[in-house]
């Protein structure tokens, strides 16, 4: 995690190098630049269309040496000048997410990080967190020492790892004790990119069952390696050992399997509504942001066997209506059994929702006499998708009394497979289906 050059975690782009982030204490933020950045040139060469490794060799360099950027922030274009010197990367950094969670996010297992750990644990302990994430995801590894170190902040003195050596002799070998204890909710995040020691210390904590294991299945490298120098003054990196979980368990090749397995969401966002109590996560969870994460946690026993995937998202509210073969352009109606107070008729109180992804779609109103109103959406709707028209207990009536529930309607678009095909069901649809109604209580 050490290299000499100007600061900055890039992506490449077409028109350039885009900056993601910039290192806290280095050149690149000493001379002003910022996350999203664009770097078009660098000694005196133009960036655009080169690959990650060919734009590095441009921006890396010896140390105290200067290189001429030229970068754009929005219309402007400027060039300054940037000293290269060793930056060196936190393994670690950590964050309060929702008010009241501590995120840790490990990069790697160098031999700084359980000092690094330490001061983001203390930092994050400051500001009373009741509950943990720790974020593996794309961590390849490091030094054993350092995953060992680490889980004692977990299981304390116990055993953290076993090694098998090439006798097939096991040796255990017990994690320090920290002089801290994070015994709060914890949830460890891993992907297919966790790798060795991430995979050390995630295995110890689900032994122990100290921690959840959100997200997939980790890489599955369970070997040690070890270097050796040589008379020429090269180095022999070998495998000398195999390493198993405290209880034995095989992981080269097989990996950590997660407690709750998150493959298409966001596995830090199910993290959060894990951790979050069940009406700010219900809230955070109708939210695009959270649409998918919501979707693909675990919900209680009931929830599960549902056939209906809306009462996930709206569990108190009745379905009124089950509409198919909707054209894009559909227009809704929904008659009400009193007289409307318009002013309680918006896109906050009414709502249409795709289903797969929870965006709303813009809607205007039109009254259709004292007790009804057409919802009209300002975009068309996607083919072969499922809408849920949401009718919050927002809507009141002229006496101002409010409905004692709410309700939904789930409304299943046409298959557009050709233009010839989609005119003929809008033609069918408009010739025998004229409109809906969603009939509504009080």
């Amino acid at each position: 995690m050490r290299f000499t050059g100007i600061g900055i975690t890039i992506e490449m782009v077409p028109e350039g190098v885009k900056v993601i982030s910039v290192i806290t204490g280095s050149p690149a933020e000493e001379v002003g630049f910022k996350s999203g950045d664009l770097l078009i040139s660098a000694a005196g060469q133009s960036l655009v269309g080169l690959s990650a490794e060919q734009a590095i060799i441009l921006l890396r360099g010896i140390e105290g040496s200067v290189v001429q950027v030229g970068f754009k922030r929005g219309p402007e274009t400027r060039t300054v000048s940037v000293t290269r010197r060793a930056i060196q990367v936190p393994t670690v950094s950590g964050d309060v997410l929702s008010g009241h969670i501590g995120y840790v996010d490990l990069n790697s297992f160098g031999s700084d990080t359980p000092a690094e750990f330490k001061t983001v644990i203390n930092h994050l302990k400051t500001q009373n967190v009741d509950a943990w994430i720790v974020d593996l995801r794309d961590n390849g590894g490091g030094f054993l020492s350092s995953a060992i170190d680490l889980a004692g902040y977990f299981i304390g003195s116990d055993v953290a790892v076993q090694i098998k050596d090439r006798t097939g002799t096991f040796n255990s070998y017990k994690a320090p004790e920290p002089g801290v204890r994070l015994s709060q909710p914890v949830i460890f995040l891993t992907n297919e990119n966790s790798a060795s020691a991430s995979e050390i210390l995630t295995a110890a904590v689900k032994d122990y069952q100290k921690a959840t294991i959100v997200g997939t299945t980790t890489y599955g490298k369970g070997t040690v390696q070890s270097m050796f120098s040589l008379s020429n003054g090269g180095v022999l990196k070998m495998t000398v050992d195999h390493f198993y979980s405290p209880l034995r368990h095989e992981i080269n090749k097989v990996g950590v399997i997660p407690d709750v397995l998150i493959e298409q969401a966001d596995s830090l966002k199910a993290a959060e509504l894990m951790l979050d109590n069940s009406t700010v996560a219900l809230a955070k969870g109708r939210t695009p942001d959270y649409w998918a994460a919501w979707g693909e946690i675990p919900h209680t026993a009931a929830e599960k066997v549902t056939l209906e995937t809306y009462s996930l998202y709206y569990p108190d509210y009745r379905k009124v209506s089950e509409l198919s073969e909707i054209p894009l352009d559909k227009k809704f109606t929904i008659h009400f059994s009193g007289v409307i107070d318009w002013q309680s008729v918006n896109n906050t109180s009414i709502e249409l929702i795709n289903s797969n992804t929870g965006e709303r779609t813009p809607s205007t109103f039109e009254p259709l006499g004292l007790s009804a109103v057409r919802v009209i959406p300002q975009v068309a709707l996607s083919s072969n998708t499922t809408y849920w028209l949401i009718i919050h207990p927002l809507i009141y009536d002229k006496t101002g009394r409010a409905m004692k529930e709410g309700a939904i309607a789930v409304a299943q678009t046409i298959q557009e497979d050709s233009p010839e095909s989609t005119v003929k069901k809008l033609q069918s649809i408009s010739q025998h289906k004229p409109d809906y109604g969603i009939a509504l209580w009080d």
